[in-house]
């Protein structure tokens, strides 16, 4: 923030692109406010409401103007409204869903029921092709040991949170589910064979399947094009090949989670434009989400 003290700063909104300038999300500021800081600006902003408006100093006004010009031709579609939003961190939803795999663990682990509870609900190719579907999703859920969980926590923390960044929370939740769910079924009908599988890791997969489709996108948008467009899906196959390397690996269930994570970014993209989500879409798509995994332990499908 710029003291008052120091040179007075004109209460100008920037005078070109002002869709861009003005009525901006707390997001959308902090944006312009650090492309303008790291050249040196000193920027401040209006809170009308929860929506900012920039303002500058009378003698930045033309040179802030040509910096974020600049920058969004460089990094935007400039006909539209859009920011690239940076990913946040702070998203509660994927500490709840952290801290619910954390306690279905625990408590199975204390009742001493993690055999049974893994031949319930595990994913399985010879009861799943016999219409026990359920297990693809109850099997996302559960967890060998603290290793296997820490490390699925982790990678949902480092993914889950990206999606959630970009797409919202509900939204992100039901296609961190669909994904995983889906890799889950053509796992068990590429295999077709008696086994047990369980993890958070497809669903985790699925999510970087997602960040690449969206990645692509925000590259196609930028004029990036030819062989270096799809530089993002070679980067998510280099990073499922480094994730499937571990012991007990289901390296096929990786694999057709990244790819139905891929597709359902892709689809997401083309329905939603990739859109801001409002409260009450992201409270809807979390109660499909919540209703999908309650109806799987129910076995309703």
């Amino acid at each position: 923030m710029v003291s008052n003290d120091d040179q007075k700063i004109a209460n100008r909104q920037l005078t070109a692109g002002e869709d861009y300038f003005s009525a901006l999300t707390r997001n959308q500021a902090d944006i312009v406010l650090l492309v303008l800081e790291s050249q040196g600006m000193q920027p401040d902003y209006i809170n009308n409401n929860n929506k900012y408006d920039i303002i500058v100093r009378d003698t930045e006004e033309k040179a802030s103007i040509k910096i974020l010009e600049q920058y969004f031709s460089e990094n935007l579609n400039s006909s539209q409204k859009t920011l690239i939003t940076p990913l946040s961190w702070k998203s509660p939803a994927i500490f709840i869903i952290m801290a619910m795999l954390g306690l279905i663990h625990f408590y199975i682990w204390h009742q001493g029921i993690q055999w049974e509870i893994i031949k319930e609900f595990g994913s399985s190719a010879l009861y799943i092709i016999q219409g026990e579907y359920y297990r693809a999703v109850t099997a996302l859920f559960l967890h060998s040991d603290i290793e296997h969980l820490t490390g699925n926590l982790l990678g949902l923390f480092v993914f889950g949170t990206g999606v959630f960044s970009l797409t919202g929370y509900g939204k992100g939740s039901l296609m961190l589910l669909l994904s995983g769910f889906s890799g889950n079924i053509t796992t068990a009908y590429f295999k077709r064979t008696l086994y047990f599988s369980i993890g958070a890791s497809t669903t985790i997969l699925g999510a970087a399947g997602i960040l690449t489709a969206l990645e692509i996108a925000r590259q196609k948008k930028t004029s990036v094009s030819g062989i270096r467009l799809f530089a993002p899906f070679a980067a998510g196959m280099a990073l499922l090949g480094f994730l499937s390397n571990g012991k007990n690996t289901d390296i096929s269930a990786h694999l057709f989670g990244f790819l139905w994570g891929f597709l359902i970014g892709g689809i997401y993209i083309v329905l939603f434009n990739e859109k801001q989500n409002t409260k009450s879409e992201n409270i809807l798509y979390s109660i499909i989400s919540i209703i999908i995994v309650f109806g799987a332990f129910m076995k309703k499908f």
